[in-house]
């Protein structure tokens, strides 16, 4: 299981220490790996290994950092929502017509057969916020086009980052992720990877396609 190695409560700063702390601020999002909650650990164990490792410690993983960290505390507290997603996903990954394992007879494919929940558990590995995030991603994604839904993202990461420097300005204390994530760039192709189509069938497995010899994850 991934292990929570970093602290709970991350420093503030305002006023002028704030402006001072943003020009020489470097965060390494990739080193921030929190233990997932209970209900997501049927997914974590039915991933590929290198599905598990590209969650933990890959791209994925910084992307869904660098999100929770920039939209901390902004999402509601929907503490039973995030337990029925974590049930609901780790039910349906583990359903093997669902989300067959990969063997040998794959070839090169081994590690590509299978529902692709790597997202949801980049999220789920990242804290609640990133968990919120990645459900509305899911929630964008059944709305529109991939291309459209990767413009929303793109646009409501804009305007955060607009509204941490009128935050900074103002002179208001300011979460020193969150300060570190408005300084960082987040590009549509690592949005649009963020929201692969396939993570839909957890939701609505129903509608879940599966091709075991390709790569599936959108």
């Amino acid at each position: 299981m991934a292990k929570l190695f970093f602290f709970h409560h991350e420093p503030e700063f305002s006023g002028i220490e704030l402006t001072v702390a943003a020009a020489h601020i470097n965060f390494d999002f990739s080193l921030v790996r929190l233990e997932a909650p209970p209900e997501f650990t049927g997914l974590g164990t039915s991933l590929s290994t290198l599905r598990r490792q590209s969650a933990e410690e890959g791209p994925l993983h910084v992307t869904a950092r660098k999100l929770g960290a920039l939209f901390r505390g902004l999402a509601p507290a929907t503490p039973e929502l995030i337990k029925a997603y974590g049930r609901r996903v780790s039910e349906i990954s583990e359903d093997p017509a669902v989300n067959p394992k990969g063997t040998k007879r794959h070839g090169v494919f081994q590690n590509q057969v299978g529902a692709d929940g790597t997202s949801i558990w980049a999220g789920a590995t990242s804290g609640y916020d990133a968990i919120a995030l990645n459900l509305l991603s899911c929630m964008l994604a059944r709305l529109w086009t991939g291309s459209e839904a990767t413009s929303v993202w793109v646009e409501m990461i804009q305007a955060r980052k607009e509204e941490i420097i009128r935050t900074i300005k103002r002179g208001e204390s300011m979460d020193y992720s969150s300060l570190a994530a408005a300084r960082q760039d987040i590009t549509r192709q690592q949005l649009a990877e963020w929201m692969p189509v396939l993570e839909l069938g957890f939701l609505q497995p129903t509608k879940l396609r599966y091709d075991s010899s390709v790569n599936s994850s959108c």
